[in-house]
């Protein structure tokens, strides 16, 4: 992203919607990059390289854990 990292667009997306559901999706390690403090966390975290079996899974179980 050029102007913003996965972070701190997490962070602007809950600004304008608190209840949005995230999905974080990087290629580094999930334990480095959940790594530190955040204001915001994702909703789930998804790793790369993903097949699309991956990513429904992760959506269902997203939005199924908000109802």
């Amino acid at each position: 992203m050029p102007r913003m990292n996965g972070w701190k667009t997490l962070a602007a997306l809950r600004k304008l919607s608190p209840e949005l559901p995230v999905i974080l999706s990087s290629g580094y390690d999930e334990a480095q990059v959940m790594a530190g403090e955040h204001t915001e966390q994702p909703n789930a975290f998804l790793g790369k390289p993903y097949q699309l079996k991956e990513l429904r899974e992760t959506i269902n179980t997203v939005l199924a854990n908000m109802s």
